[in-house]
């Protein structure tokens, strides 16, 4: 019988030719099955009963039902999500040896959100142009007055939490614009990666954070990270620094982020993930706490003029799409031949198998 390869959601049948013509090249019997999130629940049950591979997506695990299926397939070995972060995941609710893989394929458009976040607010692009809308021409190249002069990104500090892909990626785009590059990695290095400067672990987070002109947070979610810059680590900053976060909301203390910003400790911030999110991003609920436009925190971040706003979307392109599903792609094939899977992550134990609860 064939082995069988799912693949679910809208988007992964919008990209499951790139695994196709993946599979294409295998030896021996290999099957791809698509089912893209419909009301056909017959169909995904008989696709999930012969599955080995299972690629899922946001709207597969969103959708009730969907995830609890998946997790009583008989011979599923491997399951692979086109995102990195794996914070959303209890090993003990997935069954036990079940192998679990995130994906690549979406530190460019990352690396260049996080550069057009630097490059906007040394800029000031925005209060630029509405005083154009307002006939304020104070910034024009004849006014003599300092403040009248925007800033750049040349000779100033990067430092960067976390030397992944995305990082990696971001330091090479520093690089060109002529900044000075420092990381602070899980591990320590052995030899210095180029472009950096310097680079160190835990033990060096207080350099970084003291010496850096922006911050960019790139690491994992996980009980070392979580709240890791607090009121602390906003002291140890420089009073102009900026932050950049396309990590995880919770990387950064909730409480110790909105006091920094509105008691202008730090220059401010750019932030693209958050600690909260509305269950319908097409029509967004009013915001639990203040009516209004839901927000992504207890707090009242659209109240303040120092903080760029987005919702998550760093690395929502289509080159991203495309990336994470080549990165899938080889994944897959590096399973079935026995390969090292560069992607893997986590591997089920099976002790909570009613604990999971929808992220």
């Amino acid at each position: 019988m064939a082995r069988s390869i799912a693949v679910f959601g809208e988007m992964g049948a919008k990209y499951a030719s790139i695994i196709e013509q993946k599979v294409a090249g295998f030896d021996g019997d290999w099957q791809l099955d698509i089912w893209p999130c419909n009301d056909d629940l017959a169909a995904r049950d008989a696709i999930i009963s012969k599955c080995e591979v299972a690629v899922i997506s946001a709207d597969f695990i969103l959708t009730a039902g969907n995830f609890g299926a998946l997790m009583a397939a008989p011979n599923l070995k491997l399951m692979i999500q086109p995102w990195v972060g794996t914070d959303w995941i209890d090993p003990g609710f997935l069954p036990q040896g079940l192998l679990v893989c995130n994906a690549g394929g979406h530190a460019v458009p990352m690396a260049e959100h996080v550069m057009g976040a630097m490059l906007e607010h040394v800029l000031e692009l925005r209060v630029q142009h509405m005083d154009m809308h307002n006939g304020q021409w104070r910034r024009a190249g004849r006014n003599a007055a300092p403040d009248a002069r925007h800033g750049d990104l040349s000779g100033k500090t990067l430092g960067i939490l976390g030397y992944g892909e995305i990082a990696q990626a971001v330091a090479e785009r520093a690089k060109v614009f002529g900044m000075n590059i420092c990381a602070v990695a899980r591990s320590e290095r052995a030899h210095l990666p180029e472009p950096l400067d310097w680079i160190g672990t835990r033990a060096d987070f207080d350099k970084l954070l003291q010496t850096s002109d922006f911050i960019a947070v790139t690491c994992d979610l996980t009980d070392e990270t979580r709240g890791m810059i607090d009121q602390a680590a906003f002291d140890l900053m420089k009073p102009n620094a900026y932050m950049i976060n396309v990590a995880r909301g919770e990387v950064v203390d909730e409480d110790a982020l909105f006091a920094a910003l509105k008691n202008r400790k730090i220059g401010g911030a750019a932030l693209d993930t958050w600690y909260r999110y509305p269950q319908n991003v097409i029509t967004p609920e009013e915001d639990p706490d203040r009516g209004g436009p839901y927000q992504g925190s207890v707090h009242d971040f659209l109240s303040l003029d120092n903080v760029l706003l987005t919702p998550h979307s760093a690395a929502h392109t289509n080159g991203a799409d495309l990336g994470r599903y080549v990165s899938i792609a080889d994944t897959i094939e590096a399973y079935q031949s026995g390969r090292e899977m560069k992607r893997y992550v986590v591997t089920g134990l099976g002790t909570n198998l009613d604990g999971f609860q929808m992220p």
